[in-house]
């Protein structure tokens, strides 16, 4: 028994080290970076930026693979077959790894098993924008508005249960109010649409609108988050508005196969923090109204867990199905 359990630490001890050692030559050939959206958006935008600093730091090419459709499902079934060796990431975000479980009967992949998260890398409220001819020019305006015309004021989103839907029923059911949720293929077609006045108001990433908002083509009534942000600094929080639990983020963030060895997610994790904290980074992320959010791999996996476990609540009561 002696003999046979020195043989298993000796096994042991030798993996450890086989793994150290491949982290410490990590990496030594390019890393694919799955993105889950086409090229050209904001979540697109966001994943070229880290991966231009990444492949400075690494001296290897992070190579961007576009992985559009079925709501981000394609890009994370191929990260959870790819081999668990840190050279495949998917960037993942809000949708992919804590909603679509809950509006999809089934998913090809387990998201609380298949994935070691990385970091997250940006974290950002939406804001509640609307066509200027709303007569409102605040949160409390639109829900006395919306009270006034129950089931009148229609707001868009990217979809059933996308977090813009997911949001606009909560915003109804804390204030007590009727909205008419109006769901579009993308965040494009929603915006050219409450710019037309086709609809009323929309949840939206800021990037998305703040040019439309600087311009005065549409105003910004409130934002989710639980502090004001730089960029819309004039813009109160629902918070101030007396609706605490209006209180969403879009964010991004950087997975890896589970199983991957700790310590190439360590290593993954100190360089996506520097890339963060890179003049470079910052400059670019500004020209898109954001900035950079880092955590450590610890904290990204709690996150994760929390925002699993919120929206396994909100989706159930919204009764929202994938379209």
């Amino acid at each position: 028994m002696l003999m046979r359990s020195r043989g298993f630490f000796a096994v042991f001890v030798c993996a450890c080290a086989f793994s150290h050692a491949g982290a410490q030559q990590f990496p030594n050939k390019p890393i694919r970076l799955i993105v889950p959206v086409p090229p050209g958006g904001g979540a697109d935008f966001v994943a070229r930026t880290y991966a231009l600093q990444l492949t400075k730091a690494f001296d290897q090419q992070v190579v961007i693979d576009n992985r559009g459709g079925a709501a981000g499902i394609i890009a994370m079934d191929a990260l959870a077959k790819a081999p668990a060796d840190g050279y495949t990431l998917v960037q993942t975000n809000i949708s992919t790894i804590s909603i679509n479980q809950y509006i999809y009967d089934k998913l090809p992949y387990n998201p609380q098993r298949d994935f070691a998260p990385v970091s997250i890398t940006t974290l950002n409220p939406l804001i509640l924008v609307a066509n200027p001819g709303v007569p409102a020019r605040t949160a409390k305006e639109l829900v006395a508005l919306a009270r006034a015309k129950p089931g009148q004021i229609a707001y868009g989103s990217l979809g059933s249960g996308s977090i813009q839907h997911l949001a606009g029923h909560v915003l109804g059911r804390e204030a007590g109010v009727q909205l008419l949720h109006i769901p579009y293929k993308g965040a494009a077609p929603v915006t050219v649409d409450l710019l037309a006045g086709q609809v009323q108001i929309a949840f939206s990433g800021v990037g998305t609108v703040a040019a439309h908002v600087k311009s005065a083509r549409l105003v910004a009534l409130a934002v989710t988050g639980p502090r004001r942000m730089e960029f819309f600094a004039e813009t109160p929080t629902f918070q101030e508005a007396g609706l605490k639990n209006v209180d969403f983020a879009l964010w991004n963030g950087i997975l890896a196969p589970a199983g991957t060895p700790p310590a190439i997610i360590q290593k993954l994790n100190v360089e996506i923090r520097k890339a963060a904290q890179s003049q470079e980074l910052i400059r670019a992320m500004g020209t898109q109204a954001t900035s950079p959010t880092t955590s450590t791999a610890e904290e990204f996996a709690a996150f994760i867990k929390s925002e699993q476990a919120r929206f396994a609540v909100i989706v159930r009561e919204s009764g929202a199905r994938a379209d």
